[in-house]
Protein backbone atom coordinates (compact mmCIF):
# COMPACT_ATOMS: atom_id res chain seq x y z
CA UNK A 1 0.00 0.00 0.00
CA UNK A 2 0.73 3.48 -0.38
CA UNK A 3 3.69 4.89 1.57
CA UNK A 4 3.92 0.99 3.14
CA UNK A 5 7.68 -0.27 4.45
CA UNK A 6 7.66 -1.74 0.93
CA UNK A 7 6.54 1.55 -0.97
CA UNK A 8 9.53 3.69 0.76
CA UNK A 9 11.56 0.82 -0.97
CA UNK A 10 9.95 0.78 -4.36
CA UNK A 11 9.05 4.91 -4.77
CA UNK A 12 12.98 5.83 -4.67
CA UNK A 13 13.70 2.75 -7.33
CA UNK A 14 11.05 4.59 -9.59
CA UNK A 15 12.66 7.92 -8.89
CA UNK A 16 15.61 6.62 -10.18
CA UNK A 17 14.20 4.74 -12.78
CA UNK A 18 12.51 8.11 -14.42
CA UNK A 19 15.23 10.36 -14.15
CA UNK A 20 16.84 7.58 -16.55
CA UNK A 21 14.25 8.08 -18.67
CA UNK A 22 11.76 5.50 -18.33
CA UNK A 23 7.86 6.37 -18.14
CA UNK A 24 7.45 4.34 -14.69
CA UNK A 25 4.35 3.76 -12.96
CA UNK A 26 2.80 2.35 -9.80
CA UNK A 27 -0.13 -0.38 -9.31
CA UNK A 28 -1.11 -0.29 -6.00
CA UNK A 29 -2.92 -4.09 -5.96
CA UNK A 30 -4.72 -3.31 -2.82
CA UNK A 31 -6.77 -0.55 -4.67
CA UNK A 32 -7.07 -2.56 -7.91
CA UNK A 33 -10.19 -5.09 -8.47
CA UNK A 34 -8.18 -8.37 -9.34
CA UNK A 35 -10.57 -11.50 -8.75
CA UNK A 36 -9.08 -15.15 -8.28
CA UNK A 37 -8.12 -17.12 -10.41
CA UNK A 38 -11.12 -19.93 -11.44
CA UNK A 39 -8.50 -22.65 -12.95
CA UNK A 40 -11.15 -22.92 -15.67
CA UNK A 41 -8.60 -22.67 -18.30
CA UNK A 42 -10.75 -20.86 -20.83
CA UNK A 43 -8.20 -18.39 -21.18
CA UNK A 44 -6.09 -20.98 -23.00
CA UNK A 45 -9.27 -22.99 -24.69
CA UNK A 46 -11.97 -20.65 -25.42
CA UNK A 47 -10.56 -17.36 -25.74
CA UNK A 48 -6.54 -17.74 -25.96
CA UNK A 49 -4.56 -14.75 -23.62
CA UNK A 50 -8.09 -13.38 -22.67
CA UNK A 51 -9.43 -14.22 -19.19
CA UNK A 52 -13.23 -14.40 -18.85
CA UNK A 53 -13.07 -12.39 -15.61
CA UNK A 54 -14.06 -9.25 -15.96
CA UNK A 55 -12.16 -7.05 -13.68
CA UNK A 56 -9.21 -4.89 -13.90
CA UNK A 57 -7.02 -7.35 -14.54
CA UNK A 58 -7.89 -6.85 -18.57
CA UNK A 59 -5.79 -2.99 -17.76
CA UNK A 60 -3.29 -4.52 -15.94
CA UNK A 61 -2.52 -7.36 -18.69
CA UNK A 62 -2.30 -4.42 -21.59
CA UNK A 63 0.39 -2.47 -19.15
CA UNK A 64 2.33 -5.65 -18.71
CA UNK A 65 2.17 -6.55 -22.85
CA UNK A 66 3.49 -2.64 -23.52
CA UNK A 67 6.10 -2.98 -20.37
CA UNK A 68 9.74 -3.83 -20.56
CA UNK A 69 10.63 -3.74 -16.80
CA UNK A 70 8.08 -5.25 -14.46
CA UNK A 71 8.78 -4.17 -10.75
CA UNK A 72 7.24 -6.28 -8.35
CA UNK A 73 7.18 -5.17 -4.92
CA UNK A 74 5.78 -6.84 -1.63
CA UNK A 75 6.49 -7.41 2.06
CA UNK A 76 7.05 -10.96 3.06
CA UNK A 77 4.29 -12.63 3.96
CA UNK A 78 4.37 -15.89 5.16
CA UNK A 79 7.70 -16.10 3.59
CA UNK A 80 6.42 -15.62 0.55
CA UNK A 81 4.02 -13.03 -1.49
CA UNK A 82 1.27 -10.72 0.06
CA UNK A 83 -2.38 -12.27 -0.95
CA UNK A 84 -2.53 -9.19 -3.39
CA UNK A 85 0.64 -10.35 -4.92
CA UNK A 86 -0.68 -13.93 -5.27
CA UNK A 87 -3.93 -12.93 -7.15
CA UNK A 88 -1.86 -10.76 -9.59
CA UNK A 89 0.25 -14.10 -10.02
CA UNK A 90 -2.61 -16.35 -10.79
CA UNK A 91 -4.10 -14.30 -13.30
CA UNK A 92 -0.52 -13.82 -15.31
CA UNK A 93 -1.36 -16.81 -16.57
CA UNK A 94 -2.81 -16.14 -19.41
CA UNK A 95 0.95 -15.46 -20.70
CA UNK A 96 1.87 -18.86 -21.06
CA UNK A 97 0.29 -21.16 -23.35
CA UNK A 98 -1.55 -24.29 -22.15
CA UNK A 99 0.71 -26.66 -24.03
CA UNK A 100 3.79 -27.97 -22.54
CA UNK A 101 7.81 -28.25 -23.75
CA UNK A 102 10.78 -29.03 -21.96
CA UNK A 103 13.36 -26.78 -22.06
CA UNK A 104 17.28 -27.15 -20.33
CA UNK A 105 15.27 -30.15 -19.03
CA UNK A 106 12.51 -28.30 -17.20
CA UNK A 107 8.47 -28.53 -18.26
CA UNK A 108 7.69 -24.93 -18.82
CA UNK A 109 4.42 -23.52 -21.15
CA UNK A 110 5.56 -21.97 -24.49
CA UNK A 111 5.26 -18.45 -24.01
CA UNK A 112 1.45 -16.92 -25.79
CA UNK A 113 3.43 -13.97 -26.86
CA UNK A 114 6.89 -14.71 -28.22
CA UNK A 115 7.95 -11.93 -29.44
CA UNK A 116 7.78 -10.11 -26.07
CA UNK A 117 10.56 -10.13 -23.47
CA UNK A 118 10.84 -8.43 -19.78
CA UNK A 119 12.93 -8.09 -17.48
CA UNK A 120 11.50 -8.37 -13.69
CA UNK A 121 12.67 -6.52 -10.66
CA UNK A 122 11.88 -8.32 -7.30
CA UNK A 123 11.63 -5.75 -4.10
CA UNK A 124 10.42 -7.41 -0.67
CA UNK A 125 10.80 -5.68 3.06
CA UNK A 126 10.45 -8.14 6.13
CA UNK A 127 10.42 -7.76 10.00
CA UNK A 128 13.43 -10.48 10.27
CA UNK A 129 16.56 -9.76 9.70
CA UNK A 130 18.15 -12.80 7.91
CA UNK A 131 18.19 -12.83 3.96
CA UNK A 132 17.49 -16.74 4.08
CA UNK A 133 13.55 -15.44 5.10
CA UNK A 134 13.38 -14.52 1.60
CA UNK A 135 14.12 -17.88 -0.02
CA UNK A 136 10.90 -19.15 -0.17
CA UNK A 137 9.94 -15.86 -2.55
CA UNK A 138 13.22 -16.08 -4.67
CA UNK A 139 12.48 -19.43 -5.56
CA UNK A 140 8.64 -17.91 -6.30
CA UNK A 141 9.87 -15.33 -9.01
CA UNK A 142 12.48 -17.36 -10.82
CA UNK A 143 10.73 -20.42 -11.15
CA UNK A 144 7.58 -18.29 -12.07
CA UNK A 145 9.59 -16.49 -14.32
CA UNK A 146 11.25 -19.73 -15.84
CA UNK A 147 8.00 -21.78 -16.48
CA UNK A 148 5.52 -18.39 -17.82
CA UNK A 149 8.01 -17.61 -20.42
CA UNK A 150 9.44 -20.78 -21.48
CA UNK A 151 12.78 -19.57 -20.29
CA UNK A 152 12.90 -17.62 -22.72
CA UNK A 153 10.98 -14.12 -21.84
CA UNK A 154 12.18 -13.19 -18.37
CA UNK A 155 15.48 -11.92 -16.90
CA UNK A 156 15.64 -11.30 -13.49
CA UNK A 157 17.37 -7.82 -13.48
CA UNK A 158 17.61 -7.70 -9.51
CA UNK A 159 16.63 -8.06 -6.06
CA UNK A 160 15.75 -5.53 -3.40
CA UNK A 161 15.11 -7.68 -0.22
CA UNK A 162 15.52 -5.84 3.28
CA UNK A 163 15.49 -7.39 6.17
CA UNK A 164 14.54 -5.09 9.73
CA UNK A 165 11.95 -3.55 6.95
CA UNK A 166 9.78 -2.56 10.34
CA UNK A 167 12.28 0.06 10.92
CA UNK A 168 11.34 1.86 7.99
CA UNK A 169 7.89 2.21 10.08
CA UNK A 170 9.74 4.76 12.49
CA UNK A 171 9.65 7.91 10.84
CA UNK A 172 12.38 9.92 13.10
CA UNK A 173 14.88 7.04 11.95
CA UNK A 174 14.29 7.44 8.19
CA UNK A 175 16.87 9.72 7.79
CA UNK A 176 19.50 6.86 8.71
CA UNK A 177 18.79 5.21 5.87
CA UNK A 178 19.96 7.86 3.49
CA UNK A 179 22.25 5.85 1.82
CA UNK A 180 20.05 2.71 1.02
CA UNK A 181 17.09 4.81 -0.29
CA UNK A 182 20.19 6.79 -2.53
CA UNK A 183 21.20 2.78 -3.61
CA UNK A 184 17.89 2.19 -4.15
CA UNK A 185 17.36 5.24 -6.55
CA UNK A 186 21.13 4.10 -8.38
CA UNK A 187 18.93 1.01 -8.65
CA UNK A 188 16.33 2.05 -10.92
CA UNK A 189 18.69 4.11 -12.82
CA UNK A 190 21.50 0.57 -13.02
CA UNK A 191 17.94 -0.96 -14.46
CA UNK A 192 16.68 1.69 -17.26
CA UNK A 193 20.66 2.34 -18.28
CA UNK A 194 22.43 -1.44 -17.72
CA UNK A 195 19.68 -3.59 -17.52
CA UNK A 196 20.26 -5.09 -14.35
CA UNK A 197 20.88 -3.61 -10.87
CA UNK A 198 25.38 -3.17 -10.65
CA UNK A 199 27.00 -5.36 -8.43
CA UNK A 200 28.19 -2.40 -6.78
CA UNK A 201 24.67 -1.13 -6.04
CA UNK A 202 23.83 -4.32 -5.08
CA UNK A 203 26.40 -4.76 -2.42
CA UNK A 204 25.31 -1.47 -1.03
CA UNK A 205 21.55 -2.67 -0.89
CA UNK A 206 22.44 -5.56 0.86
CA UNK A 207 24.07 -3.90 3.64
CA UNK A 208 22.19 -4.59 6.52
CA UNK A 209 20.38 -1.37 7.87
CA UNK A 210 21.90 -1.93 11.35
CA UNK A 211 24.91 -3.46 12.40
CA UNK A 212 23.44 -5.53 15.70
CA UNK A 213 23.99 -8.88 16.15
CA UNK A 214 20.89 -11.49 16.53
CA UNK A 215 20.54 -10.91 20.42
CA UNK A 216 20.75 -7.68 20.57
CA UNK A 217 18.19 -6.92 17.10
CA UNK A 218 15.54 -9.20 19.16
CA UNK A 219 16.00 -7.18 22.50
CA UNK A 220 15.40 -4.33 20.43
CA UNK A 221 12.28 -5.27 18.23
CA UNK A 222 10.65 -6.43 21.65
CA UNK A 223 11.07 -3.05 23.14
CA UNK A 224 9.96 -1.76 20.10
CA UNK A 225 6.85 -4.32 19.93
CA UNK A 226 6.12 -4.03 23.44
CA UNK A 227 5.94 0.24 22.81
CA UNK A 228 3.62 -0.62 19.66
CA UNK A 229 1.29 -3.19 21.91
CA UNK A 230 0.73 -0.86 24.67
CA UNK A 231 0.12 1.95 22.85
CA UNK A 232 -2.29 0.65 20.42
CA UNK A 233 -3.91 -0.73 23.54
CA UNK A 234 -4.17 2.55 25.00
CA UNK A 235 -5.98 4.13 22.07
CA UNK A 236 -8.19 1.39 22.12
CA UNK A 237 -9.28 2.05 25.48
CA UNK A 238 -9.83 5.85 24.86
CA UNK A 239 -11.74 5.27 22.28
CA UNK A 240 -14.17 2.48 24.22
CA UNK A 241 -14.60 5.01 27.19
Amino acid sequence: MKRGNTDKILQPFMEGANAAGADAETLYLKEIKIKECQGCYACHMVTPGICVIKDDMEKITAKILDADVLVFATPLYVFTVSAYMKLLLDRMMVFGDLTLQAVNGVVVHPPRFPDKTWRWVIISNAGFPEQHHFKPLIDLFRRFAYAMGGGTQVTIAGMILKGMGELFSVPSMLANYRWFFDACRQAGDDVVRKGAIDPATQAILDKPLVDVSIEEFVDLSNTFISLAVNKTRARLTKKNA
